[in-house]
């Protein structure tokens, strides 16, 4: 590609943060050229259908492309790859072009948080230096310009301008497939090349040419706070700066940063005025009052034209995408990073839940909501905890909107859970709560807990958890967690609950060398129980019940079988109606009732504080083996565990 196409005579220096399409300009200007001659001649077209498409994408081009355009204008690649948005892809992800099928075949897609049919500019970064290039063909248009977070020129403490001031249309605009005026001499790189006027059919309309250069041009001035926010931001944009930002008291990268504005910036627009009263000024909620209602206005003026479908669209992308105007998207960004700067993710929380209280749907079912689920922003790790209370709530099976993944990342997953949440868990969290049962509130805690680490509804919490996929089950955890919620709704806190799940989860982040329930449930399952010689040593270290009142304690099978429920509860983290019982299943069908009412009971007096001597006893023998065949199955992942060999 290369090898046939000479460099160009004269060429530029790129200035600092120059796009493409300026240093396009500027070049064509210099050679007495028009730009679209300046695109084929650099190769800039490659890989394009026409001479300007390759100028209306100034996020990126092919490797081709850029090294016959490299070769052309004596620069180097690397001084090439700095004129196009995706250099600074790293930082801001909408900056990354991608590929994605359509009814052609593919394209390129762009983010619409990148300003790519149009621009900003500082008029007075246009008028250029003191110097003769600089008088000759004026300042840089700024590649940072097109990215709706640059709202500010933080050198002449001034808000961008977007539409030229004579014709008042917007800057650089790009319809259809190219630019107006890329085929035209006349016009400096710092005029305006819209065309203007009513002519006759087949004469060409005129350029509007109004110098756009101009220092001291009136102008909104932007406060202290909002020239803060713009220089972190340019901080954050800058890859020779470090690529850490603290959002939600947890420190992140900027790409992360980036993504959270613009999440939140979509939610305060689709809510407002909901969140006016976040805005940082009186005068910016008025400002953006007044940009709604222009935009309201030019919706309805076009809405005729449009299906309902295609209306719903439109008002979605509006929502979606950034103001041009510099003042309104100065607004939006402003309210979304004065959230971001809170102190804890659950301050977040709170107002997220205030925000999508516009939409009368709950808040899993809101726009903004669905926009979260189906597009997983890779957001900050701050964010995602605060929306994780708001989102990942109780979730049906058929839900079509089930979350299959989590939200938020954890450390742990299913096999670190118990079935049954474990106790000391339970009463540092949980046990202050009232009016509720407790084996509600542990049996839907520890689905709930499952859900938050792998996602899914609560029947595949449930399965994740290795309970038995039964319907009996199934019954029993659905009608714990809906029991859940209707306490939990009717309590002066209605997420007193989800409050009190997720700082469980923020400790247990922390925690380290959690226990492998998942490990212990695959030792003991099946037809697990003890064995008789197990039994028989166990036993055998009763006291003799002669003299003690009452009847004589039966220590056959029966009582074996209710034992082993009790060690493989404790063990597995379990309750003990999901427990095996291979010797009530080789008895008569006749006899499983009084069995299975023998094991209740046995499991009823071993939890009682006060029971029989002959049962405290045992107790503390089961619980002595529980301990050591839990110990046994954490370090070797079997239950072979044989304690009367060790005590001999």
């Amino acid at each position: 590609m290369t090898a046939h196409r000479r460099p160009l005579p004269r060429s530029l220096d790129p200035l600092p943060d120059e796009s493409i399409v300026g240093f396009v300009l500027r070049l064509a200007y210099r050679l007495d050229l028009t730009p679209a001659r300046v695109v084929t001649l650099t190769g800039l077209n490659t890989g394009h259908h026409n001479n300007a498409a390759a100028l209306g994408l100034t996020v990126h081009v092919v490797p081709a492309a850029r090294d016959a355009f490299a070769h052309a204008t004596k620069l180097t690649p690397a001084e090439t790859d700095t004129l196009f948005l995706s250099a600074l892809g790293d930082r801001y992800p909408a900056a990354k072009p991608t590929r994605g099928p359509n009814r052609w075949g593919s394209t390129t897609y762009f983010d619409r948080w990148l300003f790519t049919r149009s621009t900003r500019y500082c008029p007075d970064c246009l008028a250029g230096d003191d110097t003769q290039l600089g008088r000759e063909l004026g300042g840089a248009w700024r590649r940072t310009w097109r990215l709706p977070v640059v709202f500010a020129c933080t050198e002449h403490h001034r808000f961008l301008d977007h539409h030229c001031p004579a014709c008042r249309q917007p800057v650089h605009v790009k319809r259809g497939t190219g630019h107006s005026r890329w085929t035209t001499t006349r016009l400096h790189p710092t005029q305006c090349r819209s065309t203007v006027g009513l002519v006759a059919r087949g004469v060409k309309r005129n350029a509007c040419a109004a110098w756009l250069a101009a220092r001291d041009r009136p102008a909104s001035t932007p406060c202290a706070a909002m020239l803060g926010l713009q220089h972190r931001i340019l901080a954050a944009l800058d890859t020779d700066r470090p690529d850490r930002i603290d959002v939600l008291g947890h420190e992140t990268l900027a790409r992360h940063y980036f993504v959270d504005l613009q999440m939140l910036a979509y939610l305060i627009r689709v809510s407002w005025p909901y969140g006016r009263d976040l805005v940082p000024t009186r005068d910016l909620g008025d400002a953006f009052d007044e940009h709604l209602s222009d935009l309201i206005e030019q919706h309805e003026s076009t809405a005729h034209y449009a299906t309902s479908r295609g209306r719903s669209q439109g008002i979605q992308h509006r929502h979606k995408s950034p103001p041009l105007d510099a003042v309104a998207c100065a607004t939006l960004l402003a309210t979304a990073d004065s959230l971001l700067t809170l102190s804890s993710p659950p301050e977040l929380s709170t107002v997220l839940r205030r925000l999508l209280a516009h939409d009368d749907r709950r808040p899993g079912r809101a726009a903004w909501s669905r926009t979260f689920l189906e597009d997983r922003p890779a957001c900050s790790p701050g964010m995602r905890l605060a929306v994780a209370p708001v989102l990942q709530t109780y979730t049906r099976a058929r839900r079509p909107r089930g979350l299959h993944a989590p939200i938020r990342r954890t450390p742990f997953g299913p096999a670190q859970i118990a079935q049954f949440l474990q106790q000391d868990w339970y009463d540092q969290h949980f046990g202050h709560f009232t009016g509720i049962a407790e084996v509600h509130l542990r049996r839907g805690a520890a689905l709930h807990l499952c859900q938050l680490a792998a996602g899914g509804s609560i029947k595949q919490a449930a399965q994740r958890l290795g309970l038995p996929d039964t319907p009996a089950t199934h019954t029993r955890c659905y009608s714990s967690t809906k029991a859940l919620h209707r306490w939990a709704r009717a309590r002066d806190d209605p997420h007193e609950f989800d409050t009190a799940l997720h700082r469980l989860v923020d400790q247990l982040d922390t925690t380290p060398h959690l226990i492998d329930y998942g490990q212990r449930r695959t030792a003991l399952r099946g037809d697990w129980c003890i064995d008789p010689t197990t039994w028989s040593w166990l036993t055998s270290q009763l006291p003799s019940a002669e003299g003690i009142p009452g009847p004589t304690p039966q220590l056959g099978d029966r009582k074996r079988q209710s034992a082993s429920i009790y060690v493989w509860a404790r063990v597995t983290g379990t309750e003990h109606v999901f427990a095996p019982h291979p010797l009530r299943d080789q008895q008569p069908a006749h006899q499983h009732d009084a069995w299975r009412l023998s094991d209740y009971a046995f499991w009823a007096r071993l939890r009682q504080p006060r029971t029989r001597p002959h049962n405290t006893a045992l107790r503390q023998l089961l619980d002595t083996y529980t301990r050591d065949l839990a110990g046994h199955i954490d370090l070797t992942g079997d239950a072979d565990h044989q304690p009367w060999k060790t005590a001999r």
